[in-house]
């Protein structure tokens, strides 16, 4: 990515006769990471051990564990996912520098999920549930947020 942007600077020098100005607000160069990439692989690492956890639960034969494994599992900040990922993906279709009004809708999502987190009642059973699976969603899910957050700048 750093010599396709010194390649286009070189030309714009040579053709335009002007030099692109860098900043730490348009460099490009400076080091990114995929937001939406971070939120995904923590996401799917949380399904993939909640679907072992759901499977323990069925394993039971409890009425009341499969139907917490097959209805309650899943259901956890439907919403918020939904304006995470609307705000990760209009934070990085602004580019370089984002707008701050992209920048203030992702923090708030951020925001909003954390509540989600901290507010539920299911999040901590699922974390402590006496099975051998452990979901781990407070810390994966809160760690990527973390990750996402302290990457805006």
């Amino acid at each position: 990515m750093a010599d396709a942007r010194a390649a286009m600077d070189g030309w714009v020098q040579r053709v335009l006769g002007v030099s692109v100005p860098r900043s730490p607000q348009n460099d490009t160069t400076r080091s990114r990471i995929d937001r939406r990439a971070v939120w995904r692989e923590a996401k799917e690492s949380v399904d993939e051990r909640l679907n072992v956890l759901a499977g323990e639960l069925r394993a039971t034969e409890d009425p009341d564990a499969t139907r917490i494994a097959d209805f309650g599992l899943f259901g956890i900040g439907k919403g918020e996912n939904v304006a995470l990922a609307k705000a990760l993906i209009e934070f990085e279709s602004g580019g370089a520098a984002p707008q701050s009004r992209q920048a203030d809708a992702l923090r708030a999502a951020i925001a909003g999920y954390r509540t989600v987190l901290s507010a539920s009642r299911i999040v901590p059973l699922i974390d402590a549930a006496p099975f051998q699976a452990k979901v781990g969603m407070a810390a994966t899910l809160g760690a990527a947020l973390d990750r996402i957050e302290s990457s805006i700048a």
